[in-house]
């Protein structure tokens, strides 16, 4: 049975929610999942202890995004996705979230997510459910972007607040030094890695980092680890997350720099692979060191 929104309009299929933070997006999820009388579930980037701050245990099935095994986690994969989601989707259920959209296209491609995106859809008209994707539309690229609104169309009468419309990246330019241009697979357009001046813990706010997100996602880093720093009301803690996550970054980008002025002594799959690893974060400084060796023996 198809459900009522508010206005009298059903809620069936996929939709995007143009988000920037947990925060907000649980804050604009807040009344449909407070409203919900059948099953709702959440897929989420954040573990189980952070995602009860947003929404209470009794209101929702929780599944954390993620590598670490555990009977509550799933996979960042499509294959994973489909499966799961497949067998947990029935008439009783009401409402899906899943985040971490732009996490399975850095895992698989573009290609694979749409092919995704198609099944599920499929999957929600069957079941009769609303499936949201809260996303951050900088994560993608144009070509993508257009695409996926056209198979989950953006939600009406839910942006951003005024406080994060202001996250924007243009009125917040922090480039210490010019940037190199490096092409991206299979796009037109070019990313910039460039390295921006350290945020200092004197002014340090969840707004100033919001921001400066904002920027390394554009530049295509996966900032998995530094969203807990968002919610974390004490201060300093969020900093003490983001000096170690911009350290990372400030490596990563050096790593990438000297692979590309010596790309002749790499093979394609090489270069592949360093790429991945470090626009993921994943492993930084044992990636700096294995590519470092690697270079000196060539």
């Amino acid at each position: 049975m198809a459900r009522e929104e508010q206005g009298g309009g059903t809620m069936v299929g996929l939709h995007i929610l143009e988000s920037s933070s947990p925060s907000f997006t649980y804050q604009a999820l807040g009344p449909l999942i407070d409203a919900a009388t059948d099953d709702v579930y959440c897929y989420s980037r954040l573990p189980a202890r952070q995602l009860l701050r947003h929404i209470p245990s009794n209101k929702a099935s929780m599944w954390w995004i993620s590598d670490h095994e555990s009977p509550q986690s799933i996979s960042p994969h499509t294959t994973e996705f489909i499966t799961h989601i497949g067998q947990h989707a029935s008439e009783a259920t009401e409402l899906m979230v899943v985040e971490g959209l732009d996490w399975l296209v850095a895992r698989s491609n573009e290609t694979e997510v749409l092919s995704m995106l198609q099944e599920l859809d499929k999957l929600t008209r069957s079941w009769e459910f609303d499936l949201i994707f809260p996303v951050d539309a900088l994560s993608f690229s144009t070509q993508f972007w257009a695409r996926l609104t056209s198979i989950a169309p953006k939600m009406e009468g839910e942006n951003p607040s005024d406080g994060e419309q202001e996250l924007s990246i243009g009125e917040f330019p922090m480039v210490d030094e010019v940037s190199d241009r490096l092409p991206e697979p299979e796009a037109p357009t070019e990313k910039m890695l460039v390295h921006l001046v350290n945020l200092p813990r004197v002014g340090f706010t969840h707004t100033l980092l919001a921001k400066r997100m904002l920027q390394w996602k554009r530049m295509g880093f996966d900032l998995s680890a530094l969203e807990p720093a968002l919610i974390i009301s004490d201060v300093s803690k969020s900093h003490a997350i983001y000096e170690t996550v911009e350290s990372d970054i400030i490596c990563a980008i050096d790593c990438i720099r000297l692979m590309e002025a010596n790309r002749d002594k790499l093979s394609a799959t090489e270069r592949e692979m360093f790429n991945f690893r470090l626009m993921g974060i994943n492993n930084v400084r044992e990636a700096a060191h294995e590519l470092e060796t690697l270079l000196s023996s060539r």
